[in-house]
């Protein structure tokens, strides 16, 4: 590169870094230094204003510097500048529930096509005033629609001038980016070819002539499946880093003896940093006293088994009310919202410790198992369902009453199959004969409507969490009919199956409730059917530990197949980073033609980039540590 390139900004960043190794020649301003002097001889400058939360705003002195620079010609590149030429600015606002469309017929950047979308996370963006800019239609463009890959562009859209992100100013010299893309790399920008496709035209642009980048490095790799060496060691190592992840993010407290906290949420920040789900959950300790309960099984490590026990002891010691009356066993949902009940959340914090009596020999609390799902029982309506959750303050002598003699009406598999499957390991456990029962009639209750269930996310996401409570249905009655609701409901999850292993997601009719405005409240990934994403919080998550509960009832190797392709699509979905609050990870949402974190951030909390100690990162080792430990483990299933 022979241009003479002037960058004007007040920290490093990956934009810069880029520029450095292109343009020797470079020189380096901060906004306070810029003369005349400085910029005598420049053919392009560089505003990268994004190295930093706050734009960069000349002052008139330098202002008028910059100005004469327009005039002349000279190529400007305006990164996060609250003013350039006539255009100013409204103030920074987050584009956290927004992403960026290309949208331009006129210009041509390789392997882009109009409509395709680009996620700049938690990133800034500032709106042009409207009378101040050019209306021409620009390169691109802001978009706030629930979508994962790509969005249909029209005039209405486009006739929305304050949403431009990237485009022209008159005179055609200068080029203005309206948000922070300085950092573009550490920030996990995405998907990161279309990324760096964009980031190459803006660089070829200022230079004024062609530019590749080659590969970058970026702050997390996926894709280390292996298919020339054997499957258990590259599990066995998959696990592994799970395990270490707990550690090293600061996920658990105090060896356990503090519980552990939810996760990573999905804001990713300009430099790289996410914010953490603080909250101590009773289904995230219990899943992760389990995946610790495996970690010993198959390590032999005694500090996982006094981690485990640590954990449990958070659950059934502070989490379980103990008062006589009514309440007595309810089991709290998190430490904020204390008086809450969810029953499905309730079957993950007690079914690991079920399942230690079972593989270790001896339980601390098995009785205060039972006493949560007693208490679950009173709440329980007359068709074997519950509803979603119950409040403490509402459980009056005659609500308790109503819900237990009224029908439910949730035949839900995200609210309530987890649930029974913790009733009937309980039945084999005490022989109580109340929690098989109740058990056959919450599923029977859900397979009468199946498939039309109560749906939360999506029809895969009821499909995967029915998978490993049918198959202890069938492992306790025996019956023909319950094995052939097992058979159904894993031939039809095959239809979403992705050529990686992966389960895609889906919903016939739309019909899930977590189908709501952007940035509102909970949503699903799935934006329309047909999308490539798969779900590790709310669907592949759970069948690792699923398929292999299934082999174990059966003893059909077609379950086993189904563990072996699920285990290699979450080994290469596993991310890989120097950053400990990502290395050994799974994210939500992750598209497996792109390889790569990438879905829609319709979710106001649980986003694309949101790492769920429990749902997630512990039940996925737990159940790639069961398949490992297949032999040892499913003697007692035979019984």
């Amino acid at each position: 590169m022979t241009r003479r390139l002037a960058v004007i900004t007040e920290a490093e960043s990956d934009l810069l870094g880029i520029l450095r190794g292109l343009v020797p020649s470079i020189v380096v301003l901060k906004p306070g230094e810029l003369t005349a002097e400085a910029l005598q001889d420049c053919d392009a400058i560089a505003i990268l204003g994004g190295a930093t939360d706050r734009p960069i705003q000349f002052k008139p002195v330098q202002r008028v510097i910059i100005d004469q620079h327009v005039r002349k010609g000279t190529r400007i590149l305006a990164e996060f500048c609250t003013s350039i030429g006539s255009m100013f600015t409204y103030q920074p606002e987050s584009t956290r529930f927004e992403r960026i469309a290309f949208v331009s017929s006129e210009t041509n950047i390789e392997g882009i096509a109009i409509g395709e979308l680009i996620d700049d996370q938690s990133g800034l963006r500032m709106k042009p005033h409207v009378a101040t800019c050019s209306s021409r239609v620009p390169i691109l463009q802001y978009a706030k629609q629930h979508a994962h890959d790509r969005i249909e562009v029209t005039a209405s859209d486009l006739a929305q001038i304050g949403e431009r992100a990237l485009w022209f100013e008159q005179p055609d010299n200068v080029l203005v980016c309206s948000f922070r893309l300085a950092n573009f790399v550490r920030a996990r920008f995405s998907p990161k070819a279309r990324v760096q496709a964009v980031v190459e035209y803006i660089v070829s642009w200022l230079l004024d002539e062609p530019v590749k980048l080659g590969a970058l490095s970026h702050p997390y790799e996926t894709g280390h499946y292996n298919s020339e060496e054997p499957l258990a060691p590259q599990v066995q190592r998959s696990a592994g880093m799970a395990m270490k992840w707990f550690r090293d993010a600061g996920i658990l407290l105090d060896d356990g003896k503090g519980g552990v906290e939810e996760g990573v949420a999905s804001e990713v920040y300009h430099n790289g940093e996410q914010r953490m789900f603080q909250w101590i959950r009773c289904d995230c300790i219990g899943e992760t006293a389990m995946a610790y309960t495996m970690d010993y099984l198959l390590t032999g490590e005694q500090k996982s088994l006094d981690i485990s026990n640590s954990l449990a002891g958070v659950v059934f010691n502070s989490m379980q009310c103990k008062d006589e009356g009514d309440l007595y066993g309810m089991i709290r949902w998190t430490d904020e919202q204390w008086d809450i009940c969810y029953q499905d959340d309730v079957a993950r914090a007690i079914v690991p410790e079920m399942l230690k009596y079972i593989f270790v020999g001896h339980s601390n609390y098995l009785k205060e198992c039972m006493d949560a799902l007693d208490f679950l029982i009173r709440t329980t309506g007359t068709d074997g369902t519950r509803f979603y959750c119950t409040y403490n303050s509402l459980l009056t002598p005659a609500e308790i009453a109503r819900l237990k003699g009224t029908p439910g009406e949730m035949p839900s598999a995200h609210f309530n199959a987890y649930y029974y499957a913790a009733l009937l390991l309980a039945f084999k456990l005490t022989g109580k004969t109340e929690y098989r029962d109740v058990a056959v009639q919450g599923l029977t209750t859900i397979m009468g409507v199946y498939p039309e269930t109560f749906r939360v996310l999506s029809q895969t996401q009821e499909y995967s969490r029915l998978i490993y409570p049918l198959s202890w249905l069938y492992w306790i009655t025996g019956e023909s009919e319950h094995k052939e609701w097992l058979y159904r409901v894993a031939n039809d999850l095959q239809q979403y199956k992705h050529p990686s292993g992966a389960y895609l997601e889906w919903d016939d009719g739309y019909t899930s409730m977590m189908r709501r405005k952007i940035g509102e409240d909970e949503n699903s990934m799935l934006a329309a059917n047909g999308d490539c994403v798969a779900d590790l919080l709310y669907t592949n998550n759970w069948l690792p530990f699923a398929w292999m509960q299934a082999y174990w009832v059966t003893k059909d190797p077609y379950f086993l197949e189904q563990w072996n392709d699920t285990a290699k699509f979450l080994v290469s979905a596993q991310l890989h980073s120097e950053y400990a609050k990502l290395n050994g990870g799974w994210a939500r949402a992750f598209d497996p033609d792109k390889m790569e974190v990438f879905g829609s951030p319709a979710d106001n909390s649980w986003g694309p980039w949101a790492i769920e100690s429990g749902w997630t990162v512990a039940e996925i080792a737990s159940g790639l540590m069961m398949g490992l430990m297949d032999e040892r483990l499913s003697a007692f299933f035979s019984k």
